[in-house]
């Protein structure tokens, strides 16, 4: 079936524009069907969509899974506590690469941001084909990383955050008590498409377990170094009413801090993989 859209590549690894889309009219789960088939392909997918409500930006992440009622950001209240707001002026920050949330056992699977309050400059978002740059590794090492598993850790940013002073000390104990942290496959497989893509952010990876510190951090330092090629990357520059989903099962992301002292402002809905059904 032809989707009621147009997809146009944006780059020659990730990222898609969905053109002659009114969500005001179709929200049917053919489009959302057609938008998820979309985003399997190309990992991240723009969508320029002003009049995008709270209600369709909601009922769009209901679509994909279980919408997220985010820890530590604050929401737009009763009835859309899985919308998450992310404002500069708050002090919120994402300036670095990672998956959301991969210190969880489960992460989100789907992100979706809908730009609501742009700077006059900068506060362009990247995002990193994690698939592609696991395919352009070598044979040797692809097989050296097979079964290999790593930690991911949220106190490992929050040290960061402490010694820059962009959190409290306060903050810090009461997120480090919290012991996010989980050890992941080195390397995934998309449940979706069979390929497989690294699963390490120089963010939230701290250590490969099994390894000597030595061995760990040189093939870390590696691989990040490596997905940071530029043919990895894809570089949106944002447009008020933007709303970009992405896949958080095989890309990571950094939302660049270029526009203080500006306000940057968006609407965050992440997605959790439904429970399987019991038999």
């Amino acid at each position: 079936m032809t989707p009621p859209f147009t997809v146009r590549q944006l780059g020659p690894a990730i990222g898609a524009e969905v053109l002659d889309l009114d969500l005001s009219a179709d929200m049917s789960p053919a489009t959302l069907a057609a938008l998820d088939a979309a985003l399997v392909k190309h990992e991240a997918l723009v969508l320029h969509v002003p009049d995008l409500s709270s209600t369709q930006h909601l009922a769009i992440a209901q679509y994909f899974g279980e919408p997220e009622v985010h820890t530590f950001y604050p929401n737009l209240g009763e009835g859309f506590e899985q919308i998450t707001i992310i404002d500069s002026k708050l002090g919120d920050r994402a300036d670095m690469w990672h998956h959301d949330e991969s210190f969880l056992p489960s992460p989100p699977i789907v992100t979706m941001t809908h730009a609501k309050i742009l700077p006059p400059f900068g506060g362009d978002t990247c995002w990193i084909s994690m698939t592609s740059a696991y395919d352009a590794l070598s044979e040797r090492m692809k097989q050296y990383l097979d079964g290999l598993q790593a930690w991911h850790d949220m106190n490992a940013p929050m040290t960061a955050a402490l010694r820059h002073n962009v959190v409290t000390h306060d903050r810090y104990v009461e997120v480090v008590k919290m012991n996010r942290r989980h050890l992941h496959p080195v390397v995934k497989t998309h449940p979706v498409t069979g390929r497989k893509a690294l699963y390490i952010s120089p963010t939230y990876t701290t250590h490969i377990q099994g390894l000597s510190m030595a061995e760990s951090e040189a093939i870390l330092s590696y691989l990040h170094a490596h997905c940071q090629h530029i043919q990895y990357v894809f570089r949106h520059r944002w447009q008020l009413g933007d709303m970009v989903i992405w896949d958080n099962r095989s890309v990571i992301h950094n939302a660049i801090l270029d526009y203080a002292p500006h306000q940057r402002r968006m609407q965050r809905a992440s997605v959790f993989a439904r429970a399987p059904s019991p038999a």
